[in-house]
């Protein structure tokens, strides 16, 4: 840490780092499943791929969403008190 209680930029480059390896480790484990089941399906895999980087990047979206709200909430219950 920094004299002014801040994080040190390198530091910060690190966090960048670490939780974009993050994401990206989530968004491919997701793309994984929805291509599992997408195999039980007969479709072509152009639209496979399609539907499975939609789907992916769809669910990379909802979660974002929940985390926010989560931590809008706990910001929000610090202030009340």
């Amino acid at each position: 840490m920094s004299r002014d209680g801040g994080m040190r930029p390198v530091h910060l480059v690190g966090l960048f780092l670490w939780r974009g390896g993050l994401l990206l480790a989530g968004a491919a484990v997701l793309f994984e499943a929805v291509r599992f089941l997408l195999r039980f399906f007969d479709l072509p895999f152009a639209l496979c791929l399609g539907l499975g980087l939609a789907l992916a990047g769809l669910g990379l979206v909802l979660i974002s969403l929940i985390w926010e709200n989560i931590a809008d909430s706990r910001r929000q219950g610090k202030e009340e008190e």
